[in-house]
C-alpha cells in the first residue's frame, strides 16, 4: 500500500492516505490523516477515486459519496481473520465488494470469492542489499558462523501457523529466528522458551538477517500473497511454506511447499533442509533464478483499473 501511495499510477496524485493513528509513522511521504471507521473521507480537493485497502476500509469508502471507489482485498476470507469462521462475516464482506466499482485481488486465491476481481498482485519495494555482512549479523546476535539459521519473517497472527514454526526446530542444532510483532507475542515466546528459536521482535534490518539465515521457513494456515516469501526468494533463501494463498506460485521450484495445517510434512521439510546441505544449495540456486513482477508495472495495471472507473 505505501509503495502505490508514494508512486501513484502514471496521471494520478495521491491527495492523502486516511488510516488508524497506528499507521501514521508508516506513511513518510504522503500526507496522513488519522481516521475511525465512522469517520467520513474529506480531503484537500475531491478526489477522482478512492482506493481503500482492505473490507473494512471498503466499508467506510463506500458511505454515500459522488467518487468511484476501488477496494483491494489483501486477505482470503475464507481461511483468514473473523471472516473465515463467520459466515454472516463472509456475507458482509461480498456485499462490501459488490458496492465498489472494481475489485483488485491480490492473488488468484483471493479473488475465487469476488467474481470479476481484477488479479494484481501487491507493488512492493524492492528489498534493500544488505548493508552488513551476514558475519557481522551472526556476530551481533550471539549466532555461531557453522550454525543452521531458518528464519521467518511474519506478523505474530494466529494465521501465520508460528506454533509449528518452533515445533519444527525444537531438538535440532538449527537455530531459529523469527522476526515481527502481533498478539500472539507472548505466547510464542512462552512456547519458545528453552528451545533453540528466539523471536527477534520487529526489524528495520530484514535485508541483513535474510542475508544471514539459510533457509526460510513459514507454515501459514491462511495468507493471501506472501510478500515475506517473494523477499527471501529475493535474498536467494530457499524456502519451506504451506501451500495457502499465492506462496505455491511464487516458490514454484525454489523450495518445499506442503498442505496448510500437516504439521508432520511441515515438520520434516525444515529438518530435511536443515541436514541436507547438497539440497539447500541446490534451492539457493534456484531461488536466485526466480523473477518477480516490476512493482511500476503492477502499478501502471492499477492506473489502467483506475482509468476504467473514472471514465
Amino acid at each position: 500500500m505505501r509503495y502505490l501511495a508514494e508512486h501513484p499510477p502514471a496521471g494520478y496524485e495521491t491527495l492523502g492516505v486516511w488510516g488508524p493513528s497506528e499507521l501514521e509513522d508508516y506513511f513518510d511521504n504522503v500526507p496522513f490523516y488519522r481516521a475511525t471507521p465512522l469517520d467520513r473521507i474529506r480531503g484537500p480537493k475531491r478526489a477522482h477515486v478512492i482506493h481503500a485497502h482492505g473490507l473494512t476500509a471498503g466499508g467506510v469508502a463506500l458511505q454515500p459519496m459522488h467518487e468511484p471507489v476501488v477496494i483491494t482485498v489483501h486477505t482470503d476470507i475464507t481461511t483468514q481473520g473473523r471472516t473465515a469462521h463467520s459466515r454472516a462475516l463472509r456475507s458482509l464482506a461480498k456485499r462490501i465488494a459488490r458496492g465498489a466499482n472494481a475489485i483488485i485481488a491480490v492473488s488468484d486465491v483471493v479473488a475465487r470469492d469476488f467474481p470479476g476481481a481484477r488479479v494484481i498482485a501487491p507493488p512492493t519495494e524492492p528489498l534493500a542489499p544488505p548493508t552488513h555482512t551476514s558475519y557481522d549479523t551472526r556476530e551481533a546476535l550471539g549466532t555461531t558462523q557453522d550454525r543452521t539459521v531458518v528464519i521467518a519473517v511474519a506478523r505474530l497472527h494466529p494465521d501465520k501457523g508460528l506454533d509449528l514454526f518452533i515445533d519444527a526446530l525444537r531438538d535440532t542444532d538449527a537455530e531459529g529466528w523469527i522476526c515481527g510483532d502481533g498478539p500472539l507475542r507472548a505466547d510464542l515466546e512462552a512456547r519458545a522458551r528453552g528451545t533453540n528459536v528466539r523471536l527477534l521482535g520487529q526489524r528495520g534490518d530484514i535485508a541483513d538477517l535474510l542475508a544471514a539465515a539459510d533457509v526460510f521457513a513459514l507454515p501459514s494456515v491462511g495468507e493471501a500473497y506472501g510478500i515475506a516469501v517473494q523477499e527471501a526468494l529475493s535474498s536467494g533463501l530457499p524456502v519451506v511454506t504451506s501451500d495457502a494463498g499465492a506462496m505455491p506460485g511464487l516458490i514454484e521450484d525454489a523450495g518445499i511447499v506442503v498442505a496448510a495445517g500437516d504439521r508432520p510434512a511441515f515438520i520434516d521439510a525444515v529438518r530435511r533442509l536443515v541436514s541436507d546441505d547438497a539440497l539447500r544449495r541446490e534451492f539457493v540456486q534456484r531461488a536466485r533464478a526466480r523473477r518477480f513482477d516490476d512493482p511500476l508495472e503492477l502499478v501502471a495495471k492499477i492506473g489502467k483499473v483506475y482509468d476504467e472507473v473514472d471514465a
